[in-house]
């Protein structure tokens, strides 16, 4: 069995030239600290230093081939969304990062396994690029951020978006980021990412939920990083309104947790009892691991911790690839 990471990011060497008219100071730029590392700006400040294995093939497969992984999803990270950019400039981001990640599945095919990004912010331009997935790309899949600027990702307007990706066959990934609310989190910067991010992607769970988005788009594939973020702490209370209240059974059929099930969630949770306790409660089948690396705050060592969660062999085997390789397998 093929142990797969269903959740790591790239970045560029460098970036190109904004388009013509695009404010430079929204616009990412890589400045070199040495043959292997650079420092990525935005606005002229510094975001992150990024080193090459986030863009070098080679030294990507070395890592994979020490910590044991066969393959690897790889996806733009989440800060190149680009959500917040003027609609032609994040069309131009977003499909130069489609090609980033086009070049290093093309370079190894059978490690990588590619998802790209799109400018959801307009949903039928969003729509339109997933068509280049298939046709100018080898990707199997779409990264989408929890919110759009703001607004959810089960509003109506991008129902046509979810519809080109159920009709094209591909999956939809979904990352918390730029979370809301952070001005009530006070002590330091680094609990947006620990308690912002994990909240975001409960939130947007559970507006798909209530929404009933897979009774539109039956054949949709939804997957959601770092388990379903805080979801899991909220579905008894989730179930137990539901049960209690008309108006929400009217609006979907099936109990919150049931709903849960039909959905997939990557293990990057950094805490093996809580995967045993999602396995619990959402299906073993339902696990995807992952690592989110390259980051240096990733989580390593993917096989051991699987292993640590005590789980039954066969069920690690499972999160660790047969799952992926049936997700995979059922995309068109």
């Amino acid at each position: 069995m093929a142990t797969i990471d269903f959740h790591s990011h790239i970045v560029p060497r460098e970036y190109p030239r904004p388009p013509r008219g695009v404010d430079e100071t929204v616009w990412p730029v890589m400045e070199s600290v040495d043959a292997r590392t650079v420092i990525m700006r935005i606005g002229g400040k510094e975001y992150r230093r990024f080193g090459d294995i986030y863009w070098d093939a080679g030294r990507r497969i070395e890592v994979l081939d020490r910590e044991g992984i066969d393959s690897q999803v790889v996806s733009p990270l989440p800060e190149l969304l680009s959500y917040w950019l003027e609609q032609d400039a994040a069309y131009a981001l977003t499909d130069f990062m489609n090609g980033v990640v086009a070049k290093l599945v093309e370079s190894a095919p059978d490690r990588f396994i590619g998802l790209g990004a799109v400018a959801l912010q307009n949903p039928a331009v969003a729509a339109r690029q997933l068509e280049q997935f298939k046709r100018d790309y080898r990707l199997r899949g779409v990264q989408i951020g929890s919110n759009v600027n703001g607004g959810s990702i089960a509003a109506p307007e991008l129902e046509p978006f979810f519809a080109a990706a159920e009709s094209l066959g591909l999956l939809v990934f979904v990352h918390g980021f730029r979370p809301t609310g952070t001005e009530r989190l006070v002590g330091s910067p680094l609990l947006a990412p620990i308690v912002g991010v994990p909240q975001e992607t409960c939130m947007a769970i559970s507006s798909l939920i209530m929404t009933d988005v897979l009774s539109k788009f039956p054949r949709l594939k939804l997957v959601f990083a770092h388990g379903g973020g805080t979801l899991g702490s909220i579905l008894g209370r989730f179930n137990h309104v539901w049960r209690n209240f008309p108006a929400m059974q009217e609006q979907v059929s099936m109990s919150p947790t049931e709903y849960a099930r039909r959905f997939y969630y990557d293990t990057v949770t950094f805490s093996p009892d809580y995967v045993r306790y999602l396995a619990d409660g959402l299906g073993v089948d339902r696990l995807l691991g992952g690592t989110d690396g390259p980051t240096e705050v990733g989580q390593k060592d993917l096989a051991r911790f699987i292993a640590d969660t005590q789980m039954p062999e066969r069920d690690q085997h499972m999160i660790l690839g047969a799952n992926a390789e049936r997700l995979l397998a059922e995309l068109s």
